[in-house]
């Protein structure tokens, strides 16, 4: 006779949560009353399993001083139902986050010169060839990949606007305005930081912001 391990089922559900899911954390606790805790946590956000031999399992969203019955969205006497709502309630949890940019390119009529005015902002570049498609180069800003691109055969650059954080405007602004580079929009001061607008060789626009003095000091 096969007798379910209702501490086992919970680690086996922990470990393939965690595979399943990238930067998942998952820990399960046994307590000597027989009851377990199964956590579950990612970016400041937790879902919890627990076991209880007289109430079954119960899943919710982790809450400081949740009682068993009454403090958790689901309850089951059965395992399987249970571990089915954690694993859905974490996938609509995850599915809910905001997606974070990893990739802006832009086109350009000649990349050369495009590679100097963003090389200005203080862009570092590396020259890449994928395959049989175009030289093309490639900066990494904060984790995000920013290439420029030659425009496609008869085809005009697509303006777009895009936007650098920066150490200080003013200094940059003034190496670019040394460049010819247009300037939109003189620096002034905002609720968003110190702030500058100008246009690269294509007419993109390049939005500068730097954090203000007052701003630095804030948590």
């Amino acid at each position: 006779m096969i007798t379910f391990d209702p501490l086992a089922a919970m680690k086996e559900l922990a470990n393939r949560l965690a595979t399943e899911n990238a930067g998942l954390q998952t820990q399960v606790t046994a307590f000597p009353s027989g009851s377990a805790m199964l956590d579950a946590r990612r970016d400041g956000r937790a879902w919890v399993m627990a076991y209880s031999p007289s109430h079954g399992f119960g899943v919710d969203q982790l809450h400081p001083d949740d009682g068993f019955t009454t403090g958790f969205d689901f309850v089951s006497t059965q395992f399987e139902p249970a571990a089915r709502r954690l694993g859905e309630l974490t996938h609509v949890e995850f599915s809910r986050q905001a997606p974070a940019i990893s990739l802006l390119v832009v086109q350009a009529h000649d990349i050369e010169k495009s590679k100097e005015f963003y090389g200005l902002l203080g862009l570092s570049f590396a020259a890449e060839k994928h395959g049989a498609g175009p030289r093309h180069f490639a900066a990494v800003v904060d984790g995000m990949v920013f290439e420029i691109y030659p425009c496609r055969t008869n085809l005009a650059a697509a303006p777009l606007r895009v936007g650098f954080r920066v150490g200080a405007v003013d200094p940059i602004l003034e190496r670019l305005r040394v460049h010819g580079a247009r300037i939109v929009n003189e620096p002034n001061d905002s609720p968003w930081g110190r702030r500058a607008v100008v246009e690269d060789p294509d007419g993109n626009r390049v939005e500068l912001t730097a954090p203000l003095p007052s701003q630095l000091h804030q948590p």
